[in-house]
């Protein structure tokens, strides 16, 4: 009878700890999203309005970001 306890007990354990770890996770996920979503926003409305205003695409901003780190980075090294 007493191992039927112990066993139940660890088992809430467990299950206590599984609850546990799995509120951190959600929660460091939650904050990792919420910082995330402002600046992605930004970026996509950005895009839309060089698209629509100006006819630049994506691929045209992507690239001059792209030869600017290259400048940047020989520029500092």
């Amino acid at each position: 009878m007493e191992t039927i306890t112990v066993d139940r007990l660890n088992d809430w354990l467990l299950l206590v700890a599984a609850l546990v770890v799995s509120m951190a996770i959600f929660y460091t996920l939650e904050k990792l999203v919420k910082a995330l979503i402002v600046p992605l926003a930004i970026v996509a409305i950005v895009l839309i309005v060089a698209k629509v205003a100006f006819g630049i695409s994506p691929e045209a901003l992507w690239h001059d970001a792209i030869l600017l780190t290259r400048k940047l980075a020989t520029k500092l090294t």
